[in-house]
């Protein structure tokens, strides 16, 4: 029997804005329907919104007159806002999965940076021409942020950091980047102030000012005990800039050897798009919405996003965990808490923080969480509405999204899997043990680390070709290997399948029971590392739950189950149709006992199996 538990998560999330006149534009992500939303100065209200079609979400944004540009990731396309009218109008495709960057040039033109080609597009309004310059790196994928002169387009390039200044006369194109910032993995944040480009340097929040008369002419802030540069804007010589994971705001003025902490306007919130009002305040864009901020009080309001078209809306979860009356949902900039009950228990809440669970387990009434960005260790107590950061892996590790983690209850130790930074290679195997954590980074040589599964003397590491997003994998096999807990070594590597990422592994009995991101099912005899059996179970491998023998997994359309022995299993499809969206790999998860929870389309579905 199948119940539906309603939307495994509503969220109401922004990813950039804009300042037009007298509104202040926001742009929303990951929730649909994608919109628009202008909120109105005078009457401190959302008074316009827009519906952006046919895309999950905006990442660029910028204005030309009264017309609003945006575009848009998975599929990449630009649109045209008119923010009178409301009339919205595509007007460029961009045949890229994402549009990250829009800004507009002095003279009217609007400029965007693409994923994954690292490209560099033009649309001129007055005539609808598009002209597409190029990549600007060939070598890598990212123009992460832009912006435009009469002269120049300056593009802030990534996985491997880099700044190319583009002419629009002669199309030439120069990396400018100075040689001390070469081993960074952004120029994410680019804002002209005058004479002189501000770029903000990622994963260090380091700040270049460079002399756009003389390239050669440049100054480097560092900024201490952060990680990246989200916000940047200038009023005059004063360049204001924000950072991550910390929330704060910095000001400099050019000339300067260091910045000024100004003050933390929202701790640990991600400042996105930051600029000046009329009265001297500054206003910035965050994933929940819009705060003004009073540079004399330093005092901090939170603008009322409120509208009947701006309700918290149904996100694509990104990780499930069962909790015992309840299941915890990952999504964006928190966690969604929903009763197991069809006829619920207890109201859905939510559990903001910064930040995605990007997997959990719970273990004694506590849910612990891997948590991106900078590969974060989170624990939420059952029934408390407060995550609780426990530790991080060493910054000088370079790990930043986790891939995996599981409580291994003998021990009761937190096993973390993490991939690293945008560029970096060599995920980590990282063990919390209540007062300490130790990583071993490039434990599966060549690859991430991509699930976890522990046993009674270690942990079963199955990787992925994949490292840091931007790289080209150097292997074209995914590698299972066995973590010794008593030597601290690997102690076996093998290549137990054709695919290139190992999405989950579980162990039944003497079986261990893996399945790739391809859709192949296999089973693994542990003592003689050989294959006893494959098995294809859709397009598309997911996260596995296990009851007994019984292992249980979903493709995206189907919910089925296998019996894993050391025979090859027969499938059983228990659900089909279910058209599911999930930010990342589908998963199902389970009580253990005889009930299963996974989603159709973006609801939570509870399945008793009878």
């Amino acid at each position: 029997m199948i119940s539906d538990l309603g939307p495994a998560s509503r969220v109401l999330n922004f990813g950039n804005g804009v300042r037009v006149g007298n509104e202040i534009w926001f742009a929303t992500r990951q929730i649909l329907p994608t919109r628009v939303a202008a909120y109105d100065l005078t009457e401190r209200r959302i008074t316009k919104t827009a519906l952006i079609p046919g895309v999950p979400g905006l990442w660029g944004i910028d204005a030309v007159g009264t017309e609003l540009f945006v575009s848009s990731y998975s599929p990449g396309l630009l649109f045209k806002v008119n923010t009178v009218t409301l009339a919205v109008t595509q007007v460029l495709d961009l045949r890229q999965e994402v549009g990250w960057s829009v800004k507009a040039s002095p003279d009217g033109k609007i400029f965007v940076g693409t994923y994954p080609s690292a490209r560099l597009w033009e649309y001129d309004p007055a005539t609808g021409q598009a002209t597409d310059h190029g990549r600007m790196d060939p070598d890598d994928t990212y123009v992460r942020d832009l912006v435009a002169t009469e002269t120049t387009v300056y593009c802030g390039i990534g996985s491997r950091a880099g700044l190319v200044a583009y002419d629009r006369d002669t199309g030439t194109r120069t990396d400018i980047l100075p040689a001390a910032l070469r081993g960074r993995t952004f120029g994410a944040v680019c804002h002209l102030a005058g004479d002189h480009l501000v770029v903000g340097i990622s994963p260090t929040a380091e700040i270049l000012v460079v002399d756009t008369r003389d390239h050669n002419s440049h100054q480097i802030l560092s900024t201490p005990d952060d990680s990246f540069v989200v916000g940047i804007t200038s009023r005059g010589d004063e360049i204001f800039y924000t950072t991550r994971p910390s929330g704060s705001l910095y000001r400099f003025t050019l000339g300067d050897t260091t910045p000024t902490l100004v003050g933390v306007p929202v701790a640990e919130a991600s400042n996105v798009r930051i600029g000046f009002l009329d009265d001297g305040r500054l206003w910035a864009v965050q994933g929940a919405g819009g705060i003004v901020y009073d540079l004399t009080t330093r005092t901090t309001e939170a603008l009322d996003m409120s509208s009947p078209e701006l309700a918290p809306t149904p996100e694509r979860p990104m990780s499930l965990c069962h909790a015992g009356d309840r299941i915890v949902v990952g999504g964006t900039l928190g966690v969604q808490v929903v009763s197991t009950e069809p006829t619920p228990a207890f109201d859905t809440y939510r559990v903001p923080f910064g930040g995605e669970a990007k997997d959990m387990d719970t273990w004694r009434g506590v849910t612990h969480m891997g948590v991106y960005t900078l590969a974060r260790y989170l624990t939420l107590p059952v029934g408390d509405r407060v995550a609780t950061e426990v530790a991080r892996v060493d910054p000088g590790q370079e790990q930043t999204r986790p891939t995996s983690l599981v409580v291994d209850r003998r021990r009761g130790v937190v096993l973390m899997a993490t991939e690293p930074d945008y560029g970096r290679w060599e995920g980590a195997l990282t063990i919390f043990d209540g007062r300490r954590s130790h990583t071993w980074r490039g434990i599966l040589p060549d690859q991430t680390v991509q699930s976890l599964c522990p046993d009674p003397h270690g942990v079963f590491l199955g990787g992925s070709v994949i490292n840091g997003y931007g790289t080209t994998p150097t292997t074209t096999r995914a590698k299972l290997g066995y973590f010794d807990y008593r030597t601290q070594r690997l102690s076996w590597l093998v290549e137990p399948t054709a695919g290139g990422v190992i999405v989950d592994l579980k162990l039944v009995g003497r079986v261990l029971v893996g399945v790739t991101r391809e859709g192949e099912l296999f089973g693994l005899d542990p003592r003689t590392r050989t294959v006893m059996w494959r098995l294809d179970v859709g397009p598309v491998g997911g996260k596995l739950a296990a009851i007994d023998e019984r292992i249980f997994g979903t493709d995206g359309a189907r919910l089925w189950a296998v019996h894993a022995g050391r025979r090859k299993p027969s499938l059983t499809v228990l659900a089909d149709g279910l058209n599911q969206s999930w930010f990342g790999a589908p998963e199902v998860v389970t009580d253990g006992v005889g009930t299963l929870f996974t989603t159709r389309g973006t609801n939570l579905i509870r399945v008793d199996l009878g």
